[in-house]
């Protein structure tokens, strides 16, 4: 694995931060996020394919084997701040966590379409899209006269209305295992979100056929380890769009006046701004030690760390963005504001895999602590 210099990520943040602000500036991400056609809604496909053929951003961490410049996580956590800054429209989370299981499963041959953006694949595994247990799988499968099919019903699949492969985590036998099928093979209702930029969709399986990739005590190991990495590349996301907000709070604070002053030299906004401040830095420390943990170990640390990053970066994302709402005071609620949009994605994030405390608990198991 080669490691990015400081020159190379500042470089490739700054060719992502241009193509989101040419291609996807608020009023496409609105449009795309909440006006787009059902099966599109919150992905921007113009844009994706953009920072896939041009910037390379599903290839970035990907082995060279497989077409991949193979700089690991650290370098897929610049491409998510990016991401959290513009609130992108566009499924980067959910493709770490499918090609890292495709990959885990010696599936490669299936990453071509994604490396250039023209398929898609969302992930599907516990019922209620939350945190990852085992127990919590909620899809059985057969092995009859003509081959595998998948039975049962899955929630919260991050952007799987517009996905055109699935991979599914089943119960076949007693056993865990991991499959994939053409997303035209389930029944796919979309779901109402509170984030249209984080789409979500039910998956259900009846009888539906699906090719095996891997079965056994590995892939609990495999699935384990790619949330992980979704983790900490969630949370990469959640810095960038942490940061952003404390821009935008500290803009309009020093621009907007009240009592012929700036708002923001009243001592109550400056201590909202200063708390924002000290947060954003703990979630940025937070989260690059779960990158870390990924491209220079020890790998035995990459579950708490990444429940560690997950926990405080969501904390310090949601209580930014509630502070951001309450500078701009009542315009912070409006839709035409930025302010909201910004705490609907504080707010989904939080409870994607899993919600804080959920991560808190896991951080005390794995560190012994508790």
């Amino acid at each position: 694995m080669t490691a990015l210099s400081v020159e190379e990520r500042q470089e490739l943040a700054q060719s992502i931060r241009a193509a989101c602000e040419r291609l996807s500036p608020e009023e496409r991400v609105r449009a795309v996020a909440y006006d787009g056609d059902s099966q599109h809604r919150g992905f921007d496909t113009e844009l994706w394919k953009v920072l896939c053929q041009q910037v390379g951003v599903t290839a970035i961490a990907l082995p060279e084997r497989f077409g991949g410049a193979g700089y690991g996580a650290s370098a897929m956590g610049v491409v998510a701040h990016e991401f959290g800054r513009a609130l992108a429209p566009v499924p980067f989370v959910a493709t770490v966590l499918a090609t890292n299981l495709l990959l885990a499963a010696d599936a490669g041959d299936r990453l071509a379409g994604l490396v250039d953006g023209e398929r898609t694949v969302a992930v599907a595994l516990t019922g209620d899209g939350g945190l990852w247990r085992r127990e919590d799988v909620t899809v059985s499968a057969e092995n009859g006269a003509t081959g595998w099919t998948l039975n049962g019903v899955v929630r919260h699949v991050l952007h799987g209305a517009s996905a055109d492969d699935l991979v599914v985590a089943a119960v076949a036998g007693g056993e865990l295992a991991l499959f994939t099928l053409d997303a035209a093979g389930a029944a796919v209702a979309e779901e109402e979100v509170l984030d249209g930029t984080r789409p979500m969709a039910t998956l259900t399986f009846n009888s539906t056929p699906a090719t095996l990739l891997a079965r056994g005590g590995a892939v609990e190991e495999a699935i384990a380890d790619s949330v992980d990495l979704a983790l900490a590349v969630l949370s990469a996301e959640q810095v960038g769009a942490c940061e952003r907000v404390l821009e935008i709070a500290t803009d309009y604070a020093r621009t907007r006046e009240q009592f012929n002053r700036p708002i923001g030299s009243f001592q109550a906004i400056k201590h909202k701004c200063a708390d924002m401040l000290v947060d954003l830095e703990l979630a940025r420390s937070a989260s690059q030690a779960a990158l870390e943990a990924f491209d220079v170990g020890p790998a035995d640390e990459k579950t708490w760390r990444a429940s560690m990053a997950k926990a405080v970066c969501s904390e310090a994302l949601r209580n930014a963005a509630h502070a951001n709402v309450q500078i701009h005071g009542g315009i912070g609620f409006t839709w035409e504001n930025s302010a909201h949009l910004y705490l609907r994605r504080a707010r989904t994030d939080e409870v994607l895999f899993g919600k804080p405390s959920e991560h808190w608990d896991r951080l005390g198991a794995e560190a012994r602590i508790v």
